[in-house]
């Protein structure tokens, strides 16, 4: 009997949460979240943070030039 994934608020697994936010980096600069340096990426699945949400943190925190 296998032992039921764990989620987040959203019903997200830690694998799923973090496909979307690999997604989200590619849509916006056209690279993979791990082409990028090391987030916090556990504490943001963990808070319940958006994937979009992380993916635009981390962009920022490595001064991708967003156009706003």
């Amino acid at each position: 009997m296998s032992t039921p994934e764990i989620t987040n608020e959203s019903g997200l697994t830690f694998k799923e949460w973090y496909r979307w936010a690999d997604r989200a980096v590619a849509r916006i600069c056209g690279l993979g979240v791990d082409d990028l340096p090391d987030g916090n990426s556990w504490d943001a699945w963990n808070d319940n943070e958006s994937p979009a949400d992380y993916a635009r943190m981390i962009l920022e925190e490595e001064g991708f030039p967003f156009n706003e």
